[in-house]
């Protein structure tokens, strides 16, 4: 399980990240190639005049993965790391309430992101009304007059 400490008025309160974000941190990596493949394009954060999409973010994390992994670092470490490559201008930010919203605002839009995703998956499709042999056979008769 990975926690966070977060820091709130001066107290600090630890929580459950895997059941704040219902997604475990080994499936975020899958979950945002995933997004990669279907909306390459879509904007996942904005920082400034800057804004990352999922393709760069994707490839970002590609980059970072191999680093985090090698120091037992938890998948949402390398997917931070991407965030602030992909946005060099965050890591001059001298107010961690910025970072810190840009960082977690990058995980709800990935969340989000994926729920429209599976949402779109699960959906079946709309089936249109068809007319049957039956219908045709009685609107061939209105029309002959019998």
């Amino acid at each position: 399980m990975a926690f966070a400490a977060v820091r709130s008025g001066g107290t600090t309160v630890e929580h459950d990240l895997d059941e704040a974000r219902g997604v475990a941190s080994s499936d975020l990596i899958g979950a945002v190639r995933r997004i990669a493949e279907t909306a390459a394009n879509r904007v996942v954060c904005r920082y400034h005049y800057r804004s990352l999409n999922y393709r760069e973010l994707d490839a970002a994390i590609e980059l970072m993965v191999p680093v985090t992994r090698s120091q037992q670092m938890d998948d949402r470490a390398a997917i931070v790391a991407a965030v602030f490559a992909g946005m060099p201008a965050l890591s001059t930010e001298r107010d961690p309430a910025t970072v810190a919203s840009v960082v977690d605002g990058t995980f709800a839009r990935i969340m989000q992101d994926l729920a429209e995703l599976e949402i779109a998956a699960t959906a079946t499709p709309v089936r249109t009304m068809r007319t049957s042999e039956i219908d045709l056979r009685g609107i061939a008769s209105r029309l002959t007059g019998a």
